[in-house]
């Protein structure tokens, strides 16, 4: 993982701002917690909470960077997603109409019982990063390093809706 010297994070006094907006680096344990209150209803909750924080991240960075491409917007948010700890995304497709993300060492399977309530909060800020870029999008994860231990990586696909 890379150092988190992100061009607008700041760090001072227990507060990480990314261009003056204050972001909480939670840990994923919250996620099972979450799941024990609401048992099955959790993944809509997990989905919500993750698009919402998936779009402001994006389009705070976007703000201020000014991303001249596709390929840098994305870029970019792999790279901030990268340095939250919960695994390393890497782009493997970007175009106007589909991108392709894998996630390589998600967090959740270094937690106890390998929760797929992990898969559902990446989806939500797969959907937020994907609606500002795309507009209306589908996001599903066609592969899972979760359900299947062979895999090295989960992967998920943005597609953009006509």
């Amino acid at each position: 993982m890379r150092n988190l010297k992100l061009k607008g994070l700041k760090y001072n006094k227990g507060k990480y701002a990314l261009y003056d907006n204050r972001f909480i680096f939670f840990p994923p344990q919250i996620i099972d917690i979450l799941s024990s209150i609401y048992g099955e209803g959790v993944k809509s909750l997990l989905v919500w909470l993750g698009k919402k924080a998936g779009w402001a991240l994006i389009q705070n960075w976007d703000e201020h960077l000014k991303s001249k491409t596709i390929n840098d917007l994305v870029s970019q948010f792999c790279n901030i997603l990268s340095n939250h700890g919960w695994g390393k995304f890497i782009a493997k497709q970007i175009s106007e109409d589909l991108i392709i993300i894998e996630i390589y060492h998600n967090v959740s399977t270094v937690l106890e019982g390998n929760s797929k309530n992990v898969c559902y909060f990446l989806t939500g800020l797969l959907t937020g990063f994907g609606e500002y870029v795309l507009y209306r999008v589908n996001v599903t994860e066609s592969e899972c390093s979760i359900n299947n231990s062979t895999l090295e990586s989960c992967k998920f696909k943005i597609e953009k809706l006509e």
